[in-house]
C-alpha cells in the first residue's frame, strides 16, 4: 500500500491464560470482550475521536492487514481534518489522485510486472492526447476501471509532462474513479492478477452492500466462512474500502459511517478466524481445523437458548471419544466471550452460553 510500516511494532498483544487442570472446579466466564492493547485502529479511533469509538472492540488482526490499517487511519484523520477545514471539491479530487500516483510508483518499484503488463496491453498509450480517445482506447483493450486508474496514475507520475498533458491526464484519471467499482478492480488486479477477475462478482456483492444493514453480523461471518481463497479475498476487499474512505473525500456521513461499518464486520471475521485457528492447534485433533471451529461456533450463537446437554451432543458429534471435552468447553467459552456484541440478540444471549457451557464444565469435572 501506502505508506508501509513495521507490522511488529503495531501487533496487539493479547494475553495467554494458563489451562485449568481437568480435576479443578471451572471458573465462571466474564461476559467482557477482550480489547488490543496496541493496534492502527488505535491511531484511527484518535484521529476521529467518537467517529471511530465502536471500531475498539473489534479483535485484534493479522499482521497482513496492519498496512492497510495503517493507511486507513491516516486516510480517516485526513478525510475528519479537511471536513472541518471545508476544502474545495478540487482538494477532493486531488487527494485521491496523489495517493494513486504514489500507489503506481510502489507498484513500479516492488512489482514492476504488473505495470509492465499493462502497458503492453495496449501499446502506443503515451502518444494519444485527447482524454475520449485514452479512455476509449484503454475501454478498447478490455481495461477495467481499476487497470486503467493503475496505467494512467503511472502515466501521470513521469517526468517532463507538459501542464497540458498532465490536465489531461488528470481529467482521465479522474473520470475512470467515478466508476464505482474502480478502488474494488484496482485491489483484485494487484493481489490476483488477470485471472482474479472471474472471483470479483463475489467481492462486488460484499463491497456493494456497504449501504445496506438488513443482515446481522452473524450472517456476514457466514458468507465470509463460506468464501474461498478467502483471506486474500477479504485482505482485497479490506484495501477497497479503505481507500475509498480517503479517494470519496465528498462522501456524505451515511456512507462513510456504511464503509466503516462493513470495514469492521471484515476484520471482526479476521480476528475471529485467528483465534478459531488457535483453538483448532491447541485442540490438535485430527480433521477438525479453524474452519469447522467457526462453524461450530457460529451455529452455537445462533441458538435462541444453549443446554449443557446439547453442548455436550455437539462435543460428541464433532471430536473423537478419545479425546479429553475440557480443552474444547473452556476454549470455545473463551471464543464466545471474545465475540462482538453485535452477534447476540442481546447481553442476557451471551451470558445464557457463557453459563451453559460453565454447567458443562463442571458436569466433566464431577465425571472424572
Amino acid at each position: 500500500m501506502i505508506n508501509p510500516i513495521d507490522p511488529a511494532a503495531r501487533r496487539p498483544q493479547t494475553t495467554v491464560q494458563p489451562s485449568t487442570p481437568p480435576q479443578a472446579k471451572p471458573k465462571p466466564l466474564a461476559a467482557t470482550q477482550v480489547l488490543p492493547a496496541q493496534s492502527v485502529l488505535n491511531l484511527a479511533q484518535s484521529e476521529l475521536g467518537t467517529d471511530m469509538q465502536e471500531l475498539g472492540s473489534i479483535f485484534p488482526v493479522e499482521e497482513s492487514c496492519a498496512e492497510t490499517l495503517e493507511n486507513m487511519s491516516f486516510a480517516l484523520g485526513t478525510q475528519a481534518r479537511e471536513r472541518m477545514r471545508g476544502l474545495s471539491s478540487s482538494a477532493d479530487r486531488a487527494r485521491p489522485r496523489s495517493m494513486m500516483q504514489r500507489l503506481a510508483k510502489q507498484v513500479s518499484a516492488t512489482a514492476p510486472d504488473h505495470l509492465e503488463e499493462l502497458r503492453q496491453r495496449v501499446p502506443g498509450i503515451e502518444a494519444v492526447e485527447e482524454v475520449d480517445d485514452l479512455l476509449n482506447s484503454l475501454r478498447q483493450h478490455q481495461f477495467d476501471a481499476g487497470e486503467m486508474a493503475l496505467l494512467l496514475a503511472a502515466m501521470l507520475g513521469k517526468d517532463g509532462l507538459s501542464p497540458t498533458r498532465r490536465r489531461r491526464l488528470e481529467e482521465a484519471l479522474d473520470r475512470v474513479m467515478d466508476d464505482e467499482d474502480w478502488a474494488l478492480q484496482l485491489f483484485s488486479h494487484l493481489e490476483f492478477g488477470a485471472v482474479g477477475k472471474s472471483g470479483l462478482a463475489e467481492l462486488r456483492r460484499l463491497y456493494q452492500r456497504a449501504a445496506s444493514r438488513q443482515s446481522g453480523l452473524v450472517y456476514w461471518f457466514g458468507q465470509f466462512r463460506q468464501m474461498d481463497d478467502r483471506q486474500r479475498k477479504l485482505k482485497t476487499l479490506i484495501r477497497a474500502l479503505a481507500f475509498e474512505l480517503s479517494a470519496q473525500g465528498g462522501a456524505t456521513d451515511i456512507r462513510l459511517a456504511a464503509v466503516i461499518t462493513d470495514l469492521k464486520r471484515v476484520l471482526q471475521f479476521l480476528g475471529m478466524e485467528d483465534h478459531c485457528d488457535r483453538v483448532a492447534k491447541a485442540l490438535a485433533i485430527p480433521e477438525l481445523d479453524g474452519n469447522r471451529i467457526i462453524e461450530e461456533l457460529l451455529e452455537i450463537i445462533q441458538q435462541s437458548w444453549v443446554y449443557p446437554d446439547w453442548l455436550s451432543s455437539r462435543a460428541d458429534a464433532l471430536m473423537p471419544e478419545e479425546h479429553s471435552r475440557h480443552g474444547y468447553a473452556r476454549r470455545m467459552g473463551e471464543l464466545v466471550k471474545l465475540l462482538p456484541d453485535d452477534c447476540f440478540e442481546d447481553i442476557d444471549q451471551r451470558e445464557t452460553i457463557l453459563a451453559a457451557f460453565l454447567e458443562y464444565q463442571e458436569q466433566l469435572a464431577d465425571e472424572e
